[in-house]
């Protein structure tokens, strides 16, 4: 039978159809006793990154949000991983502090002023989870005076409602602080995750707060929809962007990635929908596959 699942992520919606047998396990894609080469191997554990990032990122950041980039002075940088970890840990010590201290601040000025819909918005964003994530990235100086010592950069996603001038503040090592919008409307909602999972000298090094919400797969629609229903979508209505925001109402259609699997005979679909109104600038979509097979 073909199965029908959900991932929300924030604004963003995937719907996957796929075939599963009768007790609710995937039909397999491959032969029995065939493995996928190394550089498949490699490429798939790429787009699985690349997709869990991107989940995980619109679940948890919004317009209103920061994404950041932290460096070191070349003469200041730790010569640890360890170091440099306990570094960007005090300073997520700091913005959180500075976000209790701008609620308090925020909140006397609505006292006075309790109409003001932009202390009031900033309110809420400051009342929101502080919430974060991070990437290291590592330099080895090959030349010059610092030949053969380390420097670090961080690229962070972090929660919204810190003026950036005040946010760049709160890192006084680098020789480079830059503060800016996270806007996935304008960005795309996969392209600062893409970057994200990119590898970095066949390592990553990542961070994240304890509290990052998990994207929501409520209760998959087994048998909704027959074999030949899937086909059909696949073939009528891979790029139908009419008909996929009849059926999603509230979300905007940005792509679908329709294959044919040899082995099995079946069709796979995954479409990629965003919540927005008809007003809105469509996000573009830059990731040229989207599948688990």
């Amino acid at each position: 039978m073909e199965r029908e699942k959900h991932t929300k992520s924030g604004r963003l919606l995937e719907v996957d159809f796929f075939p599963v047998w009768a007790d609710g396990r995937r039909m397999p894609t491959r032969a029995p006793k065939t493995k996928r080469s190394t550089a498949e191997q490699a490429k798939y554990n790429q787009k699985k990154a690349i997709k869990n990032f991107v989940r995980l990122v619109n679940a948890n950041f919004d317009t209103g949000d920061n994404i950041l980039t932290l460096t070191y002075i070349a003469d200041r940088a730790p010569q640890t991983e360890e170091r440099a970890r306990r570094d960007i840990q005090n300073f997520f010590r700091r913005a959180k502090t500075k976000r209790a201290s701008e609620l308090r601040r925020i909140a006397e000025l609505l006292k006075a002023n309790p109409q003001d819909k932009e202390l009031r918005k900033r309110k809420k964003k400051l009342e929101e989870p502080f919430r974060y994530m991070y990437r290291i990235g590592q330099q080895i100086y090959k030349t010059g005076k610092n030949k053969g010592r380390s420097n670090w950069h961080f690229h962070i996603f972090l929660t919204g409602g810190i003026d950036r001038d005040a946010l760049e503040d709160l890192w006084p090592l680098g020789v480079r602080v830059n503060a800016d919008r996270y806007q996935p409307e304008r960005f795309g909602p996969e392209a600062a995750a893409k970057y994200f999972a990119k590898e970095e000298e066949g390592r990553r090094i990542f961070g994240f707060s304890k509290n990052l919400q998990r994207p929501k797969q409520p209760k998959p629609k087994d048998g909704k929809i027959t074999r030949r229903g899937v086909e059909k979508l696949a073939k009528e209505r891979a790029d139908d962007r009419e008909y996929w925001e009849r059926r999603y109402k509230g979300y905007r259609f940005i792509r679908c990635f329709p294959r044919y699997n040899n082995y099995n005979g079946h069709w796979y679909l995954s479409v990629i929908m965003y919540k927005a109104t008809r007003g809105e600038e469509l996000p573009p979509w830059e990731v040229e596959e989207w599948n688990d097979e």
